[in-house]
This record gives structure tokens, C-alpha cells and sequence, in this order.
């Protein structure tokens, strides 16, 4: 199986950045437009998938809560968002 961790990161990390961004660094209008395209994307992800997704964004939210507690609260958001199969 391939490891998604390092892709996934980077999206998170594109999250919480633009979350965080100042007016002054990023339109928040584009920032929402960003993540909505984002969203929309995940959404094709099979329901089929969605259990192991889960794990995998609540393993790597563990994995790095200590260092990264504002990345690992949006992965654990993810995961909360998936739907319940």
C-alpha cells in the first residue's frame, strides 16, 4: 500500500495555513474558494474507502498531536466529517 501520510500533511498544512493567513497575505475569499475545491475533490472518495481513511487521518493525528495540535485538530475534523458507514 502506498503512504498517503506525506500527501495528506500537505494538505492539511495548506489548510491550517490559509486558516491562519492574515488579510494582508490572503484573500479570504480565495482561501475559501481553495478549500471548497479541496472539499469537493474528497468528497469522490468511495463511502467504500472511508473506514480506512478514517483510521488513517485519527492514526496521524495521534501520531503528531503533541507537535502539531492545530494540524491534528483539523485531521481529526476530517475524520469526524467522513460519513458513518
Amino acid at each position: 500500500m502506498m503512504n498517503f501520510d506525506p500527501i495528506v500533511m500537505a494538505m492539511v498544512g495548506c489548510v491550517q495555513m490559509l486558516d491562519t493567513a492574515e488579510s494582508h497575505e490572503v484573500d479570504s475569499s480565495f482561501a475559501v474558494k481553495v478549500q471548497e475545491m479541496m472539499g469537493e475533490y474528497l468528497a469522490e472518495i468511495p463511502r467504500a474507502d472511508e473506514p480506512e481513511l478514517r483510521a488513517m487521518l485519527l492514526r496521524m493525528a495521534g501520531e503528531i498531536s503533541v507537535r502539531e495540535p492545530e494540524i491534528a485538530k483539523h485531521l481529526t475534523r476530517w475524520a469526524g466529517n467522513l460519513s458513518v458507514s
